[in-house]
């Protein structure tokens, strides 16, 4: 009898001993590394992204699975396993680009707001321009990662973990704006531009230009104190399939509030320019208005005057 209980002690403390989670137990857990090409033309990173957003894709229909939001070095997703996906990572702190269609790979796109209709009607006495000319705001740097056709094993708890590593680059391009001598800056009160013929959107899921063209807009050119002007604009890029040429608008104040736009055809500046620079080897005169008044971006429309200039390229 004392026997038969020593054995059944034995074998209860065993069977305890012995036992283990099943190899079928699933571990969902996917680390996904995300490295950040700060190497921007024109353009210099002060901070990095504050937050990255993590979509993951059927990469058969392009149908959204799931989402993770992560530190711009990346961090640990949760991943039905035995299925593919298509991975797309991208920053969401931007200010003036936003995101739309974002349930579906091949739609979503990145894209900025349209300027308001006081500030196009002010521009609207350019040139070549139409009543149906769509000027936006141009887009903050997103940072766009993506990989494609990725599967996902299925694998058990004592297994690796599954490494993914993503490198996410700007789909935005950086431009500079020279012009060699502008005359009476102590009579302009402010200076804006526009430039046309740029792609409207960035489709960040298969990273395509969209077809439908826009003009950008922007509103931080500087005159030193040698009469040297720059400026600059971001933009998600030229779209070659625009018609039209490529017109650059410099855009005026005076203290009076008078309006003068001075254009120029920069379509060959801005085609295998590495640099990203646009020279404009002219010279502006802003003269002392009869009138002084509180200046500002709010002219009359019939107190504009359009100069059409041709530069030397």
């Amino acid at each position: 009898m004392k026997k038969i209980f020593l054995y059944t002690t034995a074998l209860i403390l065993v069977l305890a001993g012995c036992q283990r989670r099943p190899l079928t137990e699933a571990d969902f857990a996917v680390q996904l590394n995300i490295t950040l090409d700060k190497n921007i033309i024109n353009h210099t990173v002060e901070k990095d992204p504050s937050l990255m957003r993590c979509i993951f894709y059927d990469s058969d229909n392009g149908a959204f699975v799931t989402q993770a939001f992560l530190p711009p070095e990346g961090g640990i997703v949760n991943l039905i396993p035995s299925r593919t996906y298509n991975v797309l990572v991208y920053n969401f702190d931007t200010e003036s680009t936003w995101i739309k269609e974002e349930n579906w790979y091949h739609n979503i796109y990145a894209s900025t707001s349209l300027i308001p209709d006081s500030f196009k009607t002010k521009l609207r006495s350019r040139s070549t321009k139409t009543d149906d000319e769509q000027i936006v705001y141009d887009p903050d740097h997103l940072f766009v990662g993506r990989l494609e056709n990725v599967f996902i094993p299925a694998r058990s708890v004592d297994a690796d973990i599954v490494v993914l590593d993503v490198e996410a680059k700007s789909v935005v391009q950086s431009w500079k704006i020279e012009l060699s001598k502008v005359t009476g800056k102590e009579n302009i009160s402010s200076i804006a531009g526009v430039i046309t013929s740029l792609s409207r959107r960035n489709n960040i899921g298969p990273g395509i230009l969209s077809e439908e063209f826009c003009s950008v807009y922007f509103d931080n050119p500087v005159v030193d104190d040698e009469g040297f002007l720059t400026a600059g604009f971001n933009t998600f890029g030229r779209n070659p399939q625009c018609p039209e040429p490529q017109m650059l608008s410099l855009v005026f104040i005076d203290v009076a509030g008078k309006g003068k736009t001075y254009t120029f055809d920069v379509s060959r500046q801005m085609i295998e320019n590495k640099d990203q620079i646009i020279r404009l080897e002219t010279e502006i005169d802003i003269p002392k208005p009869m009138t002084e008044g509180s200046g500002g971006f709010v002219p009359k429309v019939d107190e504009w005057e359009d100069i059409n200039t041709d530069i030397i390229i």
